[in-house]
């Protein structure tokens, strides 16, 4: 049984606790305070449609992976094994789990807590399902009914800086309960008792576990999660080298010539400026708004590399 009405003191237990959470750590996204803490990596899917673990793709792509990768880094690497091909398969998903990972973490989750039926979870509020549209065959578009009741989506939140929350409580189970109609997990998730906590971000494709040394020994041995350990002061790896000259190439390029063509083991993929000078478009069709004019806060260099390393990942498909 869901119950909807915002408990104001585990709301205010996590958000002390969610005071940096736009810092540069891993672990920031999660609360602070736990003893350890575990990276759950969301899965890459092959072409077939498997599962596939992280580590296999670094494994296939000759890439030592290590706590602290970026799943871009490893999928593309600077080149492949003699005679081989770049893991060719589908990003993680962003923002939450599977429904295999969610249901085993579940079963996982209920033994180290003693609260398993006091579990509070908080989705993010811009998921968009009040703004959804509804398709039927012979029928016109109409607004698809918004599966979070209106008292609640008109009611208070959990805050952070740039995120919002809608609240609710129920038994472990309830991690479970958008899965059939929606694809969602909670983006944070912590039981009463403060034993353990779930932690994601509509942006990720990893999820972060809080809690005892015993539990994340548990789950980085796990066979269904891949989950590595990470400390609290752990970041993110940077770009590597060999990408960053080659995006620093092409943007002189871009600058000089309007056009640039970028070569990865991953594919290859050109960009040129509009004859406008206000587009950045690539060859296989997107585009990213530029802001040329006199006066911008930014100059045309530093908003090339701002956006071609994001536009690059996007047109491999690595996020």
């Amino acid at each position: 049984m869901v119950d909807w009405v915002l408990d104001a003191g585990e709301v205010e237990w996590m958000t002390e606790r969610l005071a940096n959470f736009w810092d540069r750590r891993l672990a920031a996204i999660a609360p602070a305070g736990f003893r350890v803490y575990g990276r759950l990596l969301h899965p890459a899917q092959a072409k077939d449609g498997a599962w596939v673990r992280w580590a296999d793709v670094a494994t296939h792509n000759g890439v030592a992976m290590l706590a602290t990768s970026d799943f871009s880094h490893i999928a593309m690497p600077q080149s492949v094994l003699r005679d081989g091909e770049a893991w060719a398969g589908n990003p993680p998903e962003i923002g939450r789990l599977n429904s295999d990972q969610a249901e085993h973490l579940v079963e996982v989750l209920r033994s180290y807590t003693t609260t398993p039926h006091a579990v509070s979870f908080a989705l993010w509020d811009g998921l968009g399902w009040d703004h959804a549209t509804l398709y039927r065959p012979g029928h016109p578009p109409a607004p698809a009914p918004d599966p979070i009741p209106s008292s609640v989506r008109n009611g208070p939140r959990m805050r952070i800086p740039g995120r919002d929350y809608i609240v609710y409580r129920g038994s472990i189970e309830e991690a479970l309960m958008w899965m059939p109609s929606q694809h969602q997990t909670p983006h944070y998730w912590w039981p009463k008792d403060h034993a353990w906590a779930v932690a994601g971000d509509v942006d990720l494709p990893w999820s972060i576990v809080a809690g005892g040394s015993d539990l994340i020994g548990r789950l980085v041995h796990d066979t269904v999660l891949e989950v590595v350990p990470i400390t609290a002061s752990d970041t993110l790896d940077s770009q590597p080298a060999w990408l960053t000259a080659a995006i620093e190439r092409a943007v002189q390029d871009l600058i000089h010539h309007r056009l640039t063509v970028i070569d990865t083991p991953r594919g290859v993929v050109s960009f040129r400026i509009s004859d406008s000078g206000v587009w950045l478009e690539s060859g296989r069709g997107s585009r990213i708004r530029l802001h040329p004019e006199r006066g911008a806060r930014r100059t045309l260099e530093d908003q090339l590399l701002a956006h071609l390393s994001a536009a690059l990942l996007s047109e491999l498909r690595l996020y």
